[in-house]
């Protein structure tokens, strides 16, 4: 008998503190704009913030302990004249309607509010009782700036893999392999060839603008040691990439993107022919470097849609042919930064 009282009167004040703290889990959100397309944009996105925060929000204010009032509006700022809106946020105790903060928000831009609008409905929801910085971990102004910008100066070291893939001739090479002293027919000595592949270092340094959010495009110059014998040759190229950035979060970015390159010298001490462009594709795996940087991972494949001609290099050993034949592709690998300028809208 005595447990099931004890048991009674343990459940009765669990409810009545229950029904005391859950109020101030209910919230009512309201708000004015100029614009119709204001008031809406801040009414959604306020109305998540709560509830990532654990509120539950109310349509009837009578419902809820608290009040969240928002007034947008136009706004002449002498000191910044892109400034054009500010939003005034005020929170209310509706037990005697006291108001508790209030404060202002300018901008320029509706869009420039998505970095904001979590940091205003927190600085006005951390005076509500049972709430505090630590129920929002890791609260941040979310500034994407860093990946949001007009123009980015690109510098990377490189380090591409270069495969010239024997193209196999039989009506050139020995069993379409091997090159030889003497006749075709009748060879005096023959020694088979193989693939040449080789991995030099190179930078690359270039200039991206991004027009569009999820398009950017980067023009470039590159620079490499590169040859398949002794004598290290330095090759140039200049090349193009169309990306399409991928803006995961406030801290990652990947960038897949088309490339082209145009070479601008060859090592004629090796080559009879090489290839006048190359095509191909990669990625770029971002991560945030500061306010308007962006640290970087390249990866990518490049490949020429003619032969790369080398020529014979055995002397009188095995003259024949006098050229030899290769496919050419490189898998490149990169790691860089970038540093943006002017902030896009």
């Amino acid at each position: 008998m005595k447990k099931a009282v004890f048991l009674l009167v343990f459940m009765t004040l669990a409810v009545s503190s229950f029904a005391f703290e859950f109020p101030n889990r209910n919230l009512f959100i309201e708000g004015t704009a100029e614009s119709s397309a204001h008031r809406t944009f801040f009414m959604n996105n306020f109305r998540m913030e709560a509830s990532a925060l654990g509120f539950t929000v109310v349509d009837n204010k009578a419902d809820a302990a608290y009040t969240f009032r928002f007034e947008d509006q136009k706004y002449d700022d002498d000191w910044d004249p892109s400034i054009k809106f500010i939003i005034l946020i005020s929170l209310f105790l509706n037990d005697g309607d006291r108001e508790l903060v209030s404060f202002g928000w300018p901008y320029a831009e509706l869009d420039d509010m998505y970095e904001y609008n979590q940091f205003v409905f927190f600085k006005a929801a951390v005076l509500i009782p049972g709430i505090s910085e630590d129920d929002f971990t890791g609260l941040t102004v979310d500034d994407t700036r860093w990946k949001n910008k007009w123009l980015y100066l690109r510098a990377s070291f490189d380090f591409p893999i270069t495969f010239n893939v024997l193209k196999v001739d039989k009506d050139r090479l020995i069993d379409g392999i091997g090159v030889y002293e003497g006749e075709f027919e009748k060879p005096n000595r023959v020694s088979p060839l193989d693939h040449k592949i080789y991995a030099l270092p190179g930078a690359t340094v270039g200039i991206e603008v991004q027009p569009l959010s999820f398009i950017s495009v980067e023009g470039n110059f590159q620079i490499s040691f590169g040859d398949t014998r002794d004598n290290m040759f330095l090759n140039m190229a200049v090349g193009a990439q169309l990306k399409f950035p991928i803006k995961l979060s406030k801290h990652y970015m990947i960038e897949p993107y088309g490339a082209f390159l145009y070479p601008l010298n060859f090592s004629e001490e090796v080559f009879e022919e090489f290839p006048e462009y190359f095509f191909g594709g990669g990625v770029q795996f971002g991560v945030k470097g500061g306010k308007s940087g962006v640290f970087f991972v390249d990866v990518n494949y490049m490949m020429a849609l003619t032969d790369a001609v080398m020529k014979n290099n055995f002397g009188e050993l095995y003259p024949e042919p006098p050229t030899i034949n290769y496919k050419r592709f490189a898998i490149g690998l990169g790691i860089g930064y970038k540093f943006g300028l002017f902030d896009r809208k």
